[in-house]
């Protein structure tokens, strides 16, 4: 007797990201290219230091110029013009930078595909709509409007900013809101600050050098570098010491 041919079929094994990635270029054109280089480009400012570094010397700059140190309505003006304007600048770029990673992950479909199936199959990602108000909130504020677009986006494997417009608008409004109440909180501690004669200098002091974006490119950077090096320090602490030998 004849045997019969075997029903069950092996799945064939997920191609590696490298191999998706090269596919998606494989006939991309250069404005493709240029896109998804640009998206890349965006996001090494907006993650990293870039907007961290520009928002200080706004509201710095807004703050001095209403403020005159003496009366209280001037205080209350400059609070106002400082949070205004940089919650301008942070919604400005929030917003940019959700469009830009949206529009620029739907560019590369199949990477945005294949790195989705990896996370929903260790269940790191939940949909926009199932995250509670704080998780939304705290990422937001955090991370960014673009990462909480993003989650969405890694968690449904759909890529596109025309379905995810109103998650964009509610991610922007949260951003700025968590950062409006920063500065009002410190701007009101400065204002009191320079109002006060035993930290009126201080409060000068941190207006002053706030107003410098280098101010913070130095602080941060400083932050980075000293991290990197206690890194370094605690992985030699921790190493293990070499086996004892044998007389």
């Amino acid at each position: 007797m004849e045997n019969s041919p075997s029903t069950a079929t092996e799945a064939d094994p997920e191609p590696s990201l490298w191999s998706t990635i090269k596919g998606d270029f494989a006939n991309a054109t250069g404005a493709r290219v240029l896109g998804v280089l640009g998206m890349m480009i965006w996001m090494a400012f907006q993650w990293g230091w870039g907007n961290d570094v520009l928002l200080p010397p706004i509201v710095a700059r807004a703050f001095d110029a209403i403020d005159d140190s003496s009366t209280w309505p001037s205080a209350i003006g400059a609070i106002g013009a400082g949070t205004v304007a940089g919650s301008g600048f942070w919604g400005i770029t929030q917003a940019f930078d959700g469009v830009v990673v949206l529009a620029g992950f739907g560019l590369i479909p199949a990477t945005t595909a294949r790195i989705s199936r990896t996370l929903r199959r260790h269940g790191l990602v939940k949909p926009y709509h199932e995250l509670s108000f704080g998780t939304r909130f705290f990422v937001a504020y955090l991370s960014g409007a673009s990462v909480l677009c993003l989650i969405d986006v890694m968690a449904t494997g759909r890529p596109g900013l025309q379905p995810r417009r109103r998650i964009l608008a509610e991610a922007v409004a949260m951003a700025v809101a968590g950062v409006a109440i920063v500065i009002v909180v410190i701007t009101s501690a400065i204002a009191i600050g320079a109002r006060v004669p035993a930290t009126e200098g201080a409060a000068e002091f941190v207006v002053r050098y706030a107003r410098n974006p280098l101010t913070w490119l130095a602080l941060y950077g400083t932050l980075a570098l000293g991290s990197a090096i206690a890194g370094r320090l605690r992985g030699r602490d921790t190493s293990p010491s070499p086996a004892p030998t044998g007389d």
